[in-house]
């Protein structure tokens, strides 16, 4: 049996450009960094006569043929032919519908992992080519460091990050659907736009307060919109730790801080007031 860590991740950075006529997809603008906080995933090979199956421990996850994880397994098994049944078990941190790409990390872990597990020696390139066929956060997940993503999310340029940072996320009790989200944005057309290249250079020379001053999320308007808890959550960061931001079509909001101590304090008070609430880091 093989386990694979799937890693979280935060958008520090989301623009849109424009949509695209065709598929009704938004072309983005965004710096992707992964996080500590991760998924489980088991992957084992089954005796002969056994079907493939994706299990999870959190029951509200389906299991079925929307799963991410699940279409990366069939994804591979197209692309390379293998005939070996396996069983894929999802023990389930990252929370889902929260913007952090939980599904898509599953998703790339399931792709590395049977990579490695089943020895098919496949580049990155292929894997990334994969991944990008299920979904746009994919590619990301599977490279795993922090990137400048761009277009529909298969354009990928890996950014220096000096240092580590401290991550409170904090979340509201609703889901938000990204579908929703992005045609809530395309009614209202938000112009909260972040500074992609200072962002960048800010990572570079490991100043926080300068990528506090340029961070931005173009979604946040819209997912606030359909959920109203989010700038209650994203005031109460603010008081606290002075900085805060929704990631990728929400429904987290997240802080940063360097004060790891500091950001415990924090963290206790959200859990004591009874949000779910995670203190993480970036890789």
């Amino acid at each position: 049996m093989l386990m694979v860590k799937a890693y979280a991740k935060i958008n520090v950075g989301l623009n849109i450009l424009s949509k695209d006529a065709n598929d009704s997809y938004h072309y983005l603008d965004m710096v992707n960094l992964p996080l500590e906080l991760h998924d489980r995933i088991e992957i084992e090979i089954m005796p002969n006569g056994y079907d493939t199956i994706v299990t999870c421990d959190e029951p509200s996850l389906p299991v079925d043929e929307s799963n991410l994880a699940y279409k990366a397994e069939k994804a591979m098994r197209e692309e390379f032919g293998y005939t070996t049944s396996l069983r894929i078990h999802i023990h389930k941190i990252i929370p889902i519908g929260a913007g952090l790409a939980g599904g898509s990390a599953d998703a790339a872990a399931v792709i590395k992992g049977i990579n490695h597990l089943l020895k098919l020696h496949a580049s990155e390139e292929k894997l990334l080519e994969i991944g990008q066929k299920i979904g746009s956060d994919i590619p990301f997940c599977i490279l795993d460091k922090g990137a400048h993503v761009t277009s529909k999310g298969e354009n990928l340029e890996l950014i220096k990050v000096k240092g580590r940072c401290q991550v409170l996320i904090v979340l509201p009790k609703g889901r938000l659907s990204t579908k929703a989200v992005y045609e809530k944005y395309d009614e209202i057309n938000s112009s909260s736009n972040a500074n992609i290249e200072e962002l960048i250079k800010a990572f570079e020379v490991n100043d926080i307060e300068k990528v506090i001053a340029n961070e931005g999320n173009m979604l946040e308007e819209a997912a606030i919109a359909l959920c109203p808890e989010i700038k209650e959550i994203k005031d109460l960061l603010k008081e606290e730790v002075g900085n805060a931001l929704l990631t990728g079509s929400g429904s987290a909001v997240f802080a940063l801080s360097r004060d790891h101590h500091k950001m415990w304090k924090i963290y206790q008070k959200f859990i004591n007031k009874g949000y779910k609430a995670f203190l993480t880091e970036t890789k």
